[in-house]
């Protein structure tokens, strides 16, 4: 039943993931990427970003399995929207805003892109750590 409830758990990681970046990417920061490339920011074509698409895919995977695995190896014996929070925070601090800061410093991206990259992975990361904690809470009385 733990396996199965793991592969679950992955798999609506990964859809929450997927949809998310459509979200995110493709809708609300879409016009600040068609900005950016008319100013001249290098952004690869529409023809090549779609053509290397599954690399997204694949890392969304990976994230996805590491995050659902890590979590199911430290949850506690306590209620699991509160793990759910917690977890997505920290796991947020430890990736997203990592990264964003990293890439606000390499890249010539405008700092409230920067914010916009926070603020959005940050309710994706807490949403999923929401979704793996209820899918993957321990069974009452285990």
């Amino acid at each position: 039943m733990e396996t199965k409830r793991l592969v679950i758990a992955i798999v609506v990681l990964f859809v929450i993931l997927m949809v998310a970046g459509m979200v995110i990417h493709g809708y609300c920061l879409a016009s600040t990427y068609d900005a950016m490339r008319a100013n001249g920011f290098s952004f690869r074509s529409m023809q090549d970003l779609r053509h290397k698409m599954w690399i997204v895919w694949v890392s969304d995977l990976l994230y996805a399995i590491l995050f659902a695995w890590i979590y199911t190896r430290g949850r506690e014996d306590k209620p699991w929207v509160g793990q759910g929070i917690r977890y997505g925070v920290v796991m947020s601090l430890f990736t997203i805003v990592p990264q964003t800061l990293n890439e606000y410093v390499v890249y010539l991206i405008p700092h409230r892109l920067a914010i916009h990259w926070i603020l959005a992975g940050f309710i994706t990361i807490v949403i999923m750590g929401l979704a793996v904690a209820g899918i993957c809470k321990k069974p009452a009385g285990a």
